[in-house]
C-alpha cells in the first residue's frame, strides 16, 4: 500500500458536478442525535421561482440566500430511543426482522421476504443482529427504520464535514444496509460542499510519442510581450525555435506555410487550441497539408509544455534585443537566436543546430575551421 498525498492526486472534474441517477433512490436516514424537519412554507416564493426557471443562470448569492432561508426553517427534533422503537414497531418489514432475529434466519437468502434480503448477510455468528427493548442492533449500532433514515442523513451532513467524518460518526451510532453509499450520495449532491471543498491538483500531462526526426512534430503558441503579439513555433525533436511578430489566423497560416516549405511538412502540430488555431481557415489549411492538429487545454498551459518552455526561452532572448516598437529584425536579436541554436542542451549535450545540420552553424563566436 502506497500513500499518495492529496496535493499529488489527479483532479476529477466530474466529481464536482455529479449528474445523479435517472430515478434517484429516496434515501431515508436518521441519527441518534437529532432530526431535521424542513418547513418549506417559510422559504421565499421568489427563490422557488428562480430555481424552477428553465433558463436561469446560476447565482451563488441566490443559492446562499436560499440556504440561509432554509436554515432558519429547520426544526431540530431529537431522535430518542422511544422514537426509534415506535418507528420500528410501526414498520411492517422491521417487525418481520424482529421475528427473524428471535426465531433465527433461514440458511438461504431466497427464503427470506424480498424486502429483507439485504439483512441476510448479517445473520452470521460473528456480528449477528440482536434486539434490545424492541430495537434492532448491529455491532452496538442502532438499526434505523426506513422512515427515519433521511433525517439521519441530513443530521450527519449538517456540519458539512465530508464523507470520512460522516462515516466515522455513523459507525459509532447508527446503521442500516446501504448506509455508506447513502452518505456518499448526500455529500456528492451538496452544492455548498462542492463549492467550499479544496481544489484538486491538476493532472500531469499525458505522455506523447517521441518524434523520430527533426520537424516531424512541432508545437506553436502565442504570447504577449510589451503590448506586441508574437508567434512561437518549436520543433519537438531539436528544440529549434522560430519567432514571428504576427497575430490572427492569417498571420499564423503564413508562418506555418513558410515553416513547412523550409523544414518539410510535419506529421503533427500541437497547440493550446487558441482562437487562431481553431479558426476555420486554419483547420482547412492543416487539413489540406495533411497535418494532424493535437489540441491541449487553453486554460492549462502545462499540457502544451514544450511550447510553453520555448515561450519562456524566447522571452529571455528578446529582452533588450528588439526594436523600439518590438521589431524582430535587429542584429542583436538574430545574434541571440544564433547563440541559442549553437548552445548544447544541458541534458543531451547536443545543440539545436547539431540536431538539424549535424554541425554547428556559424555565429558571432569563432569556431575551428573544417
Amino acid at each position: 500500500m502506497v500513500h499518495i498525498p492529496g496535493v499529488k492526486n489527479i483532479a476529477d472534474s466530474v466529481s464536482r458536478h455529479p449528474s445523479g441517477s435517472q430515478v434517484p433512490e429516496k434515501l431515508q436516514l436518521c441519527d441518534d442525535i437529532a432530526s431535521i424537519k424542513i418547513t418549506s412554507p417559510l422559504i421565499e416564493p421568489s427563490f422557488l421561482t428562480g430555481i424552477r426557471a428553465v433558463g436561469t443562470s446560476y447565482n451563488s448569492e441566490i443559492d446562499d440566500g436560499l440556504h440561509q432561508t432554509a436554515a432558519l426553517a429547520l426544526q431540530c427534533v431529537a431522535i430518542t430511543w422511544e422514537k426509534v422503537r415506535e418507528a420500528t414497531a410501526s414498520d411492517e418489514n422491521m417487525n418481520a426482522l424482529l421475528q427473524l432475529i428471535e426465531q433465527g434466519f433461514p440458511s438461504f437468502r431466497h427464503e427470506l421476504p424480498v424486502n429483507l434480503h439485504e439483512y441476510h448477510q448479517f445473520r452470521d455468528d460473528v456480528d449477528p443482529l440482536y434486539t434490545v427493548d424492541g430495537v434492532v442492533i448491529h455491532k452496538d449500532r442502532v438499526v434505523i427504520p426506513p422512515c427515519l433514515r433521511n433525517t439521519v442523513l441530513q443530521t450527519l451532513h449538517s456540519a458539512h464535514q465530508g464523507v470520512p467524518s460522516m462515516m466515522s460518526r455513523a459507525e459509532s451510532s447508527v446503521f442500516w444496509p446501504g448506509i455508506t453509499p447513502a452518505i456518499k450520495d448526500v455529500r456528492a449532491k451538496c452544492n455548498h460542499c462542492n463549492r467550499m471543498s479544496p481544489s484538486q491538483p491538476s493532472a500531469p500531462p499525458m505522455p506523447t510519442t517521441a518524434p523520430l526526426y527533426p520537424f516531424q512534430c512541432i508545437c506553436a503558441d502565442y504570447f504577449q510581450y510589451q503590448g506586441r503579439s508574437y508567434l512561437i513555433i518549436v520543433d519537438r525533436y531539436s528544440n529549434w525555435p522560430i519567432i514571428e511578430a504576427t497575430s490572427g489566423h492569417e498571420g499564423l497560416i503564413n508562418c506555418l506555410r513558410h515553416t513547412f516549405v523550409t523544414f518539410g511538412i510535419p506529421d503533427e502540430l500541437a497547440s493550446d487550441g487558441g482562437p487562431e488555431f481553431t479558426a476555420a481557415s486554419t483547420k482547412a489549411f492543416l487539413q489540406n497539408w495533411s497535418v494532424h492538429h493535437r489540441l491541449s487545454s487553453v486554460a492549462f498551459p502545462h499540457s502544451n509544455c514544450r511550447a510553453e518552455v520555448c515561450v519562456n526561452t524566447v522571452k529571455r532572448l528578446i529582452t533588450s534585443n528588439t526594436g523600439p516598437r518590438g521589431e524582430l529584425n535587429t542584429d542583436a536579436l538574430q545574434r541571440a537566436i544564433l547563440q541559442y541554436r549553437n548552445t548544447p542542451d544541458p541534458e543531451t549535450k547536443i545543440s539545436t543546430a547539431m540536431c538539424i545540420f549535424g554541425r554547428p552553424i556559424k555565429d558571432f563566436i569563432p569556431i575551428l575551421p573544417g
